[in-house]
């Protein structure tokens, strides 16, 4: 018995160091707790650098377990939400005050701050979520569990709840984000009548499920009443996102009637860009179409999203900023069924502005008809010679925007392509060689340089005319053999030999700053239209120094190139006492003060030779005179070849104004009148226009 004693006295010693060792071997083991604020700390930056996954390991096991949100739907719970609102930024500032602490003993703010023992740490946060919609700002509360791990040690871990993400989520809510859409902006003539607007169409499409029992059949009759292929059609319902169930939009209609025969097939009506004009005004007005990926790329500003529409052509392009107005937006917090708990920020969309422009709407119908009622291509402008406003600006041929928006058949868009014509080309801004109607400069140059007078006249012999052998075989050609011929019959006869030899005479220089003054190099503001600025010569040969040169341009050839806007403004100062308008085409827009560029002695002495242009008997607008009012016109038949010898396509041109109350110009050109008449076709095609 004593020596079971002595044993288990000796033992005790031993155990008792053994516990000892064991309980210091825990102690040294046991993982190190680490401070609140490190955790705290840690959520900031991760929440900065978007890392979801990470801040996942900082939450408590209980809180994720409650949430019902493993790692994975976690980080695409964030991802979405924040990708949805699209956050470019996140910011996360601890609020600086002193944090809320709480025991479970539930010791005061005071004991705690004693107190090493806390169980439960809270700190507040601002954070800033910068959206597409911009900031963002609230106020968050994390609160921080201390937990013991396995070893025996103690780490802290984020109570996660929903509102961590955005303030006044709870669990199940959603965050829904809606784009507010801008009404695009009305274009309107001077007299508020819209040239682009909203309008309805009807569209026809299939329902796949009722087709019937053979839908290849049926796919073909459709195809034939509505004149598409069937390969069209196939393409359609062949979509990814089409089920049996869907309606499946292909084409527009003007029939809203739907044939028994044709089974599946239905018609909806749709809101789109309208063009109550249609082809009369399509190269003013343009057409808005689908974002396409190009215009995606080019968007440099990242306003366009794919389904948007855009501004194509004319105005409509042009014009695109003022006329698309402002996207908005709205980023609300819904509950499971989708109700509004909150409205977390709104941008309220800005409409487009409404664009009034100087065009007359039904000046613009029937200027259109004029020039295209005999499938001619060219142009023409109707301007107030006084004021400067544009009442008219018609191209031929033309093309239907509203086709073009509700898009094209494979038909109408080969018809288009194949029209040698070319209907896309917008010819009143093209640039043209304007003919003899730029005599009418000429001889206001030479009259200025004071190398011109009205009676000078020049001894002509027989249609063609060389100053010397300098100019090799190389001579200025006349239709009539008319002389002397002075200033005034060389305006009505239209003869280029007489302003030929003026301009030789007046020089490059004189002839140069003679005209110059009449709009060379401007664009007049015109940006909307795209307006090139007009040229006498091209780059190489500005100083005009080839006599041949200088002599082709007296009379509107050689290299010059003119819009038939431009045409039509450089008549002005004939009308207006010396003063040139430049023309107008919006209403409201700041416009340039007239500005004097001949004398009123020069206006008015080629004014009244333009008058005896009409009433002269042999004069080349002398059919004109048969009309009641008043009229001055000048005439002009430009030739274009591409070497000497060989005969080239004939443009004519016509500008008319009234003499007696100014109040309207035309200037018009009419391309390939070879074996027409040549100027003369554009006459007859005014001719009704002006007797109306």
């Amino acid at each position: 018995m004593k020596s079971k004693r002595k044993i288990l006295y000796g033992l005790l010693p031993i155990l008792f160091a053994g516990g000892i060792g064991m309980y210091l071997y825990m102690q040294n083991n046991k993982t190190e707790e680490v401070k609140p604020e490190v955790t705290v700390n840690q959520y900031i930056e991760h929440l900065h650098k978007k890392e979801f996954d990470q801040l996942y390991t900082l939450m408590t096991p209980a809180s994720l377990s409650e949430s019902g949100m493993n790692r994975e739907q976690f980080v695409e719970k964030y991802n979405a939400i924040y990708s949805g609102m699209e956050v470019s930024a996140i910011k996360a500032e601890l609020k600086p005050k002193v944090a809320n602490v709480e025991t479970t003993d539930g010791t005061s703010n005071e004991e705690e701050s004693k107190n090493q023992n806390l169980d439960i740490y809270e700190v507040d946060y601002n954070l800033q979520l910068m959206t597409f919609l911009g900031e963002v700002n609230e106020t968050h509360t994390l609160k921080l569990v201390r937990e013991e791990l396995e070893d025996g040690g103690k780490i802290w871990r984020i109570n996660w709840k929903p509102s961590l993400i955005l303030t006044d989520m709870v669990k199940g809510s959603k965050v829904r984000v809606r784009t507010l859409f801008p009404e695009r902006g009305d274009i309107v003539d001077r007299d508020g009548l819209p040239l682009a607007t909203k309008g309805n169409i009807y569209e026809w499409g299939i329902v796949p499920e009722k087709l019937g029992e053979n839908p290849d059949a049926m796919i073909a009759r459709i195809a034939k009443h509505y004149k598409v292929t069937e390969d069209v059609i196939t393409q359609a319902l062949g979509q990814k996102w089409v089920k049996p169930e869907y309606f499946v939009p292909i084409a527009s209609t003007e029939d809203s009637r739907v044939p028994d025969a044709l089974a599946g097939v239905q018609v909806q009506s749709k809101e789109i860009r309208y063009y109550p004009l249609g082809e009369a005004a399509a190269h003013l007005i343009g057409y808005v179409r689908k974002a396409t990926k190009e215009d995606l790329e080019k968007d440099t500003e990242g306003y366009y999203r794919a389904e948007d529409w855009i501004g194509k052509a004319g105005l409509e392009q042009s014009l695109e900023k003022q006329l698309r107005g402002e996207r908005g937006g709205l980023i609300e917090i819904t509950d499971e069924s989708g109700n509004t708990r909150n409205e977390l920020i709104r941008k309220d969309a800005v409409d487009g502005e409404n664009i009034q422009l100087t065009i007359s709407s039904a000046k613009q119908r029937k200027l259109y008809k004029t020039l295209s009622s005999s499938g001619d291509a060219g142009a023409m402008v109707l301007m107030n010679p006084t004021d400067g406003n544009l009442l008219a600006l018609v191209s031929a041929p033309a093309y239907n925007p509203n086709k073009m928006v509700t898009g094209l058949t494979q038909a109408e868009w080969d018809a288009y392509s194949a029209d040698e014509k070319l209907p896309f080309i917008n010819r009143f801004t093209n640039r043209y060689a304007p003919g003899s109607t730029f005599k009418a400069i000429t001889a206001a140059a030479g009259l200025m340089e004071k190398v011109t007078t009205a009676d000078k006249s020049h001894d002509i012999s027989g249609l063609q005319w060389r100053k010397d052998e300098s100019w090799g075989g190389y001579y200025v050609k006349r239709v009539k053999d008319v002389s002397p011929v002075n200033m005034v019959d060389a305006l009505v006869y239209s003869d280029n030999i007489y302003f030929a030899k003026e301009a030789v005479e007046m020089g490059s220089a004189k002839f140069i700053d003679g005209i110059q003054k009449f709009g060379f190099g401007d664009n007049f503001g015109l940006d909307e239209l795209y307006l090139k600025p007009s040229q006498y010569a091209n780059e190489a040969h500005l100083d005009l120094s080839s006599e041949v040169l200088l002599a082709d341009t007296s009379y509107g050839q050689g290299e010059m190139l003119m819009s038939p806007i431009h045409l039509a403004s450089s008549f002005t100062p004939f009308i207006n006492e010396g003063k040139m308008v430049k023309p107008v085409l919006i209403e409201e827009k700041e416009t340039v003060q007239p500005e004097v560029v001949i004398t009123p002695e020069v206006a008015n002495t080629v004014k009244d030779a333009l008058g005896q242009v009409v009433t002269r008997a042999g004069g080349t607008a002398h059919s004109l005179n048969s009309l009641p009012e008043g009229l001055a016109a000048k005439t002009g038949t430009a030739e274009l070849k591409t070497k000497k010898g060989e005969k080239g396509q004939e443009n004519g041109f016509v500008v008319v104004f009234d003499t007696d109350s100014p109040s309207f110009l035309i200037a018009a050109v009419i391309e390939g009148v070879n074996g027409r008449g040549g100027s003369h076709y554009v006459l007859d095609k005014l001719k009704p226009f002006l007797e109306k």
